[in-house]
Formats: C-alpha cells, sequence, structure tokens
C-alpha cells in the first residue's frame, strides 16, 4: 500500500475493524470493483486476532491506506482517528461486514453530492422500511428528502436515529471535526448522538436509493453489546436533553413528548420481559432504574400500564408521532 496521497481524491471511504474475517474481504472488494475510482480507502484495525491484520497487509492498491492500533480504541475513537487521517472532501462510512451493492455504489454518491445544497452536512442513503415497524413505514412516507436542521431535534425525537447503520451515511468529511467528533462517552449510542448533534447546525438528507448492503449475521455489534441495557442509559441521557430543548420550543407540546418519548422505555420493557423470563434480571432492573430518571416519559404504574395497552411498544407510536407533528405545526404528511 503506498503512503502518497492524491490531492484530487472526491471521496474517503472510512473502515473500522475489529476481528472482521470472514466478511472484511468482500467489503473491500466491493470498494476495488467501483466504476467511481478517484476514492481513498482507509482502514484502521482495532487489535484483531481472527486473521484480518494478515490479510489487511496483504493488500497492495495504492488507494487503500491501513493503520494498526496497538491499543483499542472502539468503535468512536477509531471513526475519530480515521476522519482526522480523511483528505477527501466527502467521507462514506462503510463498516466491516458490509459491501458496496453495485459497481455503481459511489457514482450515485458522487452525483448527490455535486447536487446537494451547500447548507447539507450528510446523508442517509437506503432510506426505506424493512419488516413491519409502523413508525419506520410512517418515517418513510412522511419525512421531506431534506431534514433542515431547524427541525432536526424533533425529528429524532419522534422517529430515533433516523441514519441507522453507520454504514448508510455519508457526509461532509469536516462536519465531524467542525462538530466536535464523535463521543466516546457513548460507546453504544455514539452515532445517535452525533448525528443529532450534527444535525442541529447542518440539513439532513434522506435518500432512498440502496448503495450499500447492511449485514445481519450473528457476530454484528448489536448482538453483543447491549446485554445488560448499557444503551439504555445513554438513550435516556439523550433522550432528556431532546426533551429539554423541545420542551423549549414547543412548550404546548410537552404533554404530547411525553407521550411519544414513552415508547422508548416501552420497548426496552418488552426486551426486558422476555430476558427476565429468560433467568436475566438485570436488564429489567435496568430499565425500570432509567425511567425513573426520564423527563421524556410517564413512570411507575402508568408505564406497565402503558406497555399492556401497546402490545409491548408495538402499537401507537404513529398516533403519537402523527399528533406531535400537527402540535408543532411540521405538516409533513404532503410531503
Amino acid at each position: 500500500m503506498s503512503n502518497s496521497r492524491n490531492a484530487g481524491t472526491t471521496i474517503s471511504i472510512l473502515t473500522i475493524v475489529y476481528n472482521g474475517m470472514p466478511y472484511l474481504r468482500e467489503c473491500v472488494e466491493s470498494v476495488l470493483a467501483q466504476s467511481h475510482q478517484d476514492w481513498e480507502m482507509l482502514i484502521s484495525d482495532d487489535g484483531s486476532n481472527d486473521g484480518s491484520r494478515d490479510y489487511l497487509r496483504s493488500l497492495s492498491d495504492p488507494r487503500i491506506f491501513y493503520y494498526e492500533q496497538e491499543k483499542n480504541l472502539g468503535i468512536f475513537g477509531n471513526l475519530n482517528f480515521l476522519f482526522e487521517k480523511a483528505r477527501a472532501p466527502i467521507t462514506q462510512i462503510l463498516c466491516q461486514d458490509d459491501y458496496f451493492t453495485g459497481r455503481d455504489s459511489l457514482d450515485i454518491l458522487d452525483a448527490y453530492w455535486k447536487e446537494a445544497a451547500s447548507t447539507t452536512g450528510l446523508v442517509r442513503f437506503n432510506h426505506h422500511p424493512s419488516g413491519n415497524n409502523e413508525l419506520l413505514v410512517y418515517q418513510d412516507r412522511v419525512l421531506p428528502s431534506v431534514i433542515p436542521s431547524s427541525s432536526a431535534d424533533l425529528c429524532f425525537y419522534i422517529f430515533g436515529n433516523i441514519c441507522g447503520n453507520l454504514s448508510n451515511v455519508s457526509l461532509r468529511t469536516a462536519l465531524v471535526k467542525d462538530s466536535g467528533y464523535f463521543s466516546q462517552a457513548m460507546p453504544y449510542a455514539g452515532d445517535f448522538e452525533f448525528w443529532n448533534r450534527a444535525a442541529r447546525t447542518v440539513d439532513v438528507g434522506l435518500d432512498k436509493r440502496t448503495i450499500t448492503h447492511i449485514r445481519r449475521h450473528a457476530g454484528v455489534a448489536s448482538n453483543y453489546l447491549n446485554k445488560k441495557g448499557e444503551l439504555v442509559r445513554q438513550k435516556r441521557i439523550l433522550y432528556n436533553m431532546l426533551y429539554e430543548r423541545l420542551v423549549k420550543q414547543f412548550p404546548d407540546a410537552a404533554t404530547a413528548l411525553r407521550d411519544h418519548g414513552s415508547f422508548v422505555f416501552l420497548l426496552e420493557l418488552d426486551i426486558a420481559v422476555k430476558l427476565r423470563l429468560k433467568g436475566n434480571k438485570v436488564y429489567l432492573r435496568n430499565v425500570l432504574d432509567e425511567s425513573r430518571q426520564a423527563l421524556f416519559s410517564v413512570k411507575g404504574p402508568a408505564l406497565w400500564t402503558r406497555f399492556l395497552t401497546s402490545a409491548g411498544g408495538r402499537k401507537g407510536r404513529v398516533s403519537t408521532a402523527r399528533k406531535l407533528l400537527s402540535i408543532t405545526k411540521h405538516n409533513y404528511e404532503g410531503s
């Protein structure tokens, strides 16, 4: 791999690696197969011991730059490291177990950014509903193709992490530094926290075209993170901050905000109850402890009542979302 950098590179592709085999090879090969050639791929290994390092050391394309971390930085520390190294004006994150779906993925990406307004700072591709999640279907139907920064807090509060998987996201490279980098204090929700923080200063694009395949498998990070409800505390902190800002912006919507925010814990309770039946007591205890500290949710018996009447949080979110959009006069229904 070359140490020289091409000043004319248009897209930086960032891949963080930790025990990425056997999927890592397909990830890299999907980049090499792109018809758009003006890219650099920056890969940082965070201490793999599964053969990933041997494979990455064997790569010879001069556009691939490979780094090995002596100390594990975690997902967001490793991302921050790579954003410091990226030289192209536009970055696409591509996780180790994901890949570009076609040879034209970077062509689509490049064309999007050439046409994007200067106020757009990041874009989520692959924006289409999957499965039968009613809120995601509603989100797909009503959100505009560009979310203005003035609406970011409300949209993230109603729909959660709109950007989804890291491999969905492309952004202006400088945005990460300008926004203060990903928070390593939130190892489970650092992406959600950063997208929302950045989106308060730039507009967020939503594009339905699929350019990356998000792989689901037994070793995916979401399957081994949050075993004891570690993510719940970080979500509570984020939603508390969102709720406080939104109540100041829309004081008449306080009750509607709590009605909708309660679903954060209703859905976690559904997970916790199932785990409790399998002998895991910790998850339920953590969910209930965090619910008591939440500004944005009903508590105690009222939470359990809504849990039962909403089928474990699976029913009712679209109604509360629609009500919030109406009260705050965000008429996205016709978008």
